[in-house]
């Protein structure tokens, strides 16, 4: 047994029955700290037994303080009408210096006491006393001694009688208290720890450590060395890591930048130019309505390109370039300038296209979008995308092709098939399956395609344009096991502590 646990025997054979924890810290000069840690391991040696005790303490709330301090509300506007017997309501809560809201309390409760009558005179409505109210005034109503009981002392549920009982749950109607639950632990020495004392306990202090004052001073000699258990299990350290989706949004950060990819950032806040017109989107295709992409009412109005850009751009639109005929309506440069969440990352790479005109480029984008998504377990309103670009001379499909298995191999995922797609900014167009070993089956990870010329030309590109889009969230689900997507963005503890990537 270590000194302290020597020490608090000792002092538990000083008292008679069963100790508390407080008392044997006044005793032995011991934090309770350092109590319990000597209990518990008393215990396990069974020398010691603890009685544990659910205590609910009574307290008064602030509210409850003030109270007790200065007299209800009701017995301050009581006193103050028994100068005049009959005032109005405002002359009242005036000389008892209630302010509006307590002034509210001490009417009603003056009323459900019936200590009040209102009567009606000149117009005017008054407050005058009653019998029950002249007889309050000569005594101490029951709630009012029981609150002043509280205000002293702290008291246990259990020692209140059945009528103080009824008057504490109108208190605490009142909010004027609050009963919170507490553990009161009693010690007492088990029949081995009685025989352990009776054979003799010799009490030497013990030292965890050797100081330099001990050396020169020779107390080294009359102390004990604590003795340590070294396999006893320590204390669990739980450090800071970070979230397992960010740990995959970072492993596909690592992968693209090792294939020479430069990451880009998208904005929160975008305007339709560039969210919707800028993509050969037509303005008033369904997916601008507020079913899918969120509007915003400040900024109400976004800063467009340059008025020669945005010209092309309403030129492709209208009657089309390189073929195409366009889509046949006016374009509207209000629209344009309206403001979403954005709602793709295409946004952000077709904006850094519109400066940077010369291959070769190579960038990707992984950041939060936004959809006016039903909630459920597929869906959210707020999600990642990942997403890329490739111009260079003379590229072509199966490039892009090359790019996108080996994107999946470094991800793990080496098992992949293609097949025609169709998007609106992309033609041709292809969607990838990859096959996971888990599941056994194939699903559906990513869509890819090459911008069309609709897109390109008012940009001022004359080269092929590879674009990428991974089917980040379905992705990250299987990697972390879970079936709804909510669970994405789990901040439950024990499941984040016990989560380890695949």
């Amino acid at each position: 047994m270590s000194f302290h646990e020597k020490k608090l025997m000792l002092g538990l054979a000083q008292v008679s029955g069963a100790s508390t924890v407080e008392r044997m810290a006044q005793l032995t000069g011991f934090d309770q700290a350092t109590i319990m840690r000597a209990v518990l391991s008393l215990s396990e040696m069974g020398l010691v037994e603890i009685d544990e005790k659910k205590i609910s303490k009574i307290t008064l709330t602030p509210e409850g303080h003030d109270y007790a301090r200065r007299g209800l509300p009701e017995r301050r506007m009581l006193q103050a009408l028994s100068e005049s017997g009959c005032a109005t309501v405002e002359e009242a809560a005036n000389r008892a210096g209630l302010e509006a809201e307590l002034k509210n309390i001490a009417i009603t409760w003056l009323k459900r006491r019936g200590w009040i009558n209102f009567v009606k005179k000149n117009g005017k409505t008054f407050l005058k006393i009653t019998e029950g109210g002249e007889k309050a005034l000569t005594q101490i109503s029951a709630d009012e001694k029981l609150l002043e009981s509280l205000a002293s002392k702290e008291h246990d549920l259990e020692e209140l009688s059945e009528e103080n009982r009824e008057l504490l749950r109108l208190l605490k109607e009142r909010k004027l208290v609050e009963i919170k639950e507490e553990i009161r632990r009693e010690l007492k020495l088990s029949d081995l720890g009685r025989q352990t004392l009776e054979m003799g306990i010799e009490l030497v202090e013990e030292v965890s450590e050797l100081t330099r004052e001990m050396l020169l001073s020779g107390r080294w000699r009359e102390v004990r060395l604590k003795k340590y258990d070294v396999v006893a299990p320590g204390v669990p350290i739980y450090p800071g890591k970070a979230h397992p989706l960010q740990q995959i949004i970072d492993e596909l950060r690592e992968i693209l930048l090792e294939m020479g990819f430069v990451e880009i950032k998208s904005r929160i806040v975008e305007s339709e130019f560039w969210n919707f017109d800028a993509l050969f989107q037509a303005q008033n295709h369904p997916a601008r309505e507020i079913h899918d992409s969120f509007s915003l009412a400040k900024p109400k109005r976004a800063h467009l390109p340059p008025p020669d850009l945005l010209n092309r751009v309403a030129k492709a639109h209208e009657r089309g370039v390189a073929g195409s005929t366009g889509w046949g309506y006016k374009f509207n440069t209000e629209i344009s300038h309206r403001t979403v969440l954005c709602s793709q990352t295409t946004a952000a790479t077709v904006r850094y296209l519109s400066t940077h005109p010369d291959p070769p480029i190579k960038v990707f984008c992984i950041d939060r979008v936004y959809r006016h998504e039903k909630i459920d377990y597929k869906h959210l309103a707020e999600f990642y995308q990942a997403e890329g670009i490739v111009m260079d001379k003379d590229l072509t499909l199966r490039d892009m092709l090359g790019y996108l298995k080996q994107i999946m191999v470094k991800l793990g995922l080496p098992k992949i098939r293609f097949r025609p797609g169709y998007f609106p900014y992309t033609e041709p167009s292809v969607e990838a399956d990859v096959y996971f070993p888990e599941k056994r089956e194939w699903l559906e990870a990513l869509g890819a395609g090459m911008f069309r010329p609709e897109l390109l030309r008012p940009l001022g590109i004359r080269y092929p344009v590879l674009a990428w889009g991974i089917g980040f969230s379905r992705l990250s689900m299987i990697r972390l096991g879970i079936d709804d997507i909510r669970d994405l963005y789990n901040n439950d503890i024990s499941w984040l502590q016990a989560r380890r990537m695949i």
